[in-house]
């Protein structure tokens, strides 16, 4: 039994040239193409064959056609005439094979071939490509708006910055191929205003960019399931890895069963679009659910109990009390304390932007709860990162304008600029500690003593 061969294929109805040449490479090899698909094209492994291949555009041509119109069976009728067998089809596409060394060429009037290609592009490619810049851009807005909200969490975090990487690298893929295809359209109609043929130039250019792009966005992929892996369960990189198959699957379930169903291919475009749609927000939906009902963050490796407190006689919560290893404890400022339920929590991220390590020591929420301790160290790497964390710190919303910075004698902690927050004239615990190389951020429930900052200068090597 001849096996079958599932192949990535990245081609453009522009560049269909280079589609003959790779699938008569491919037939030299022993794999004739049998099926062909948006990315994966199906081989079928036979003895090697020296075949001819033609690839051609037909405007009729759709996946959501239910079968061969009229038009294109006297196309391929007239192909065959000329020594050319059907092979495949997708959407304008078709993909015709000859065994003869030099077969009769069945389209010779280039002026409308190139009329062809253009009218398939228009149909087939530039709008997919000019929506998919569109809702990248989107996107990009939405990061940037996250960046304003708090630039310090989103500096330190690759899973927020490197999206933002992904979507440029998108957008300005996708604007290089449209500019690479109005380049061919304007070369192919010089060509042929001087007796010549569409361009068949073969640029080293943007076949080194497809795979600089392929490979950036495998290995994309890569790291968002590594990333995956060590941010959640394995329940929850499952529910990633399959997502887009099953959405595939209901996709082309749908357009094949509307097409054995005779269904016209406007309506089996529309159908086919509503239940993808549906299934996307279904499979959301579903995970969302799971999450809230079982959850799928590994909490970093850090070490954890559950407790289940009672907030009132009727009501209680689970809460899970870390125990990390932090510099500084309320231990360290208060002396011993009488007290089971304390948290001890670490977390740490980091990126060649800036580094922040946040550190809380909390209690149960009690009317006589023990003292507790929040900080965060921040490293930036740039002063760009240290202005803009500078500024969004001491930020203060409108609504709040019963609260203030004010500055502090930098003797006290040894820095190069210090602020303690005041609501109205009433100082509190909390502090923004500027040095030359990090910020401390410090928040205490009442102001230190001098003695508990000489404490804090020690413990956090200040």
């Amino acid at each position: 039994m001849n096996g079958k061969i599932k192949k990535l294929m990245n081609f453009r109805f522009d560049r269909y040239e280079e589609i003959e040449i790779k699938l008569e490479k491919l037939a030299a090899k022993g794999m004739l193409l049998e099926e062909c698909g948006s990315f994966f094209w199906t081989f079928r492994k036979e003895t090697p064959q020296k075949l001819k291949y033609t690839v051609t555009y037909f405007s009729e041509g759709s996946v959501f056609n239910p079968g061969i119109t009229d038009n294109q069976q006297t196309y391929f009728d007239y192909a065959k005439e000329a020594g050319w067998n059907f092979v495949t089809q997708f959407n304008q596409m078709q993909i015709f094979c000859s065994e003869d060394n030099n077969p009769i060429p069945f389209e010779t009037d280039e002026k409308e071939k190139f009329e062809n290609i253009k009218r398939c592009m228009k149909k087939s490619f530039l709008p997919p490509i000019v929506i998919s810049i569109l809702v990248f851009i989107l996107n990009l807005v939405v990061q940037f708006n996250s960046f304003q909200l708090n630039p310090i969490d989103f500096l330190s975090d690759y899973a927020r910055i490197f999206p933002v990487f992904m979507f440029l690298a998108v957008i300005i893929y996708e604007l290089y191929s449209l500019l690479n295809y109005l380049m061919w359209c304007k070369r192919s109609e010089k060509s042929i205003a001087n007796g010549g043929g569409c361009d068949k130039r073969r640029s080293i250019v943007h076949r080194t960019v497809d795979v600089l792009f392929m490979i950036f966005i495998f290995g994309s992929l890569g790291y968002c399931l590594f990333y995956l892996a060590y941010e959640t369960s394995l329940f929850g990189l499952f529910l990633a890895i399959v997502h887009m198959p099953i959405l595939m699957i209901v996709f082309w379930s749908s357009i094949k069963y509307l097409r054995n169903k005779k269904v016209s291919a406007k309506l089996n475009k529309i159908i086919s679009i509503v239940a993808l749609t549906i299934a996307s927000f279904s499979y959301l939906a579903l995970v969302m659910v799971l999450i809230m009902k079982f959850g799928f963050s590994t909490d970093g490796g850090s070490d954890y109990r559950t407790v289940a407190w009672q907030m009132n006689s009727s009501y209680s919560h689970e809460y899970k009390l870390y125990s990390d290893t932090i510099p500084l404890t309320c231990e360290d400022l208060y002396g011993p304390i009488d007290y089971d339920y304390y948290s001890y929590k670490e977390e740490i991220d980091s990126t060649f932007f800036l580094s922040k390590s946040a550190y809380e020591q909390n209690s149960l929420p009690a009317k006589n709860a023990p003292p507790e301790i929040e900080y965060d160290i921040l490293e930036p790497q740039f002063d760009f990162v240290y202005q803009l964390a500078k500024g969004h710190l001491l930020k203060i919303p409108d609504w709040r304008d019963n609260e203030s910075f004010e500055s502090i004698d930098n003797n006290v902690f040894g820095t190069a600029e210090a602020y303690q927050r005041y609501y109205g004239h009433n100082p509190t615990g909390e502090y923004i500690l500027f040095f030359l190389d990090k910020i401390i951020v410090l928040d205490m429930e009442e102001q230190p003593t001098s003695e508990q900052i000489s404490i804090i200068v020690e413990k956090l090597n200040i």
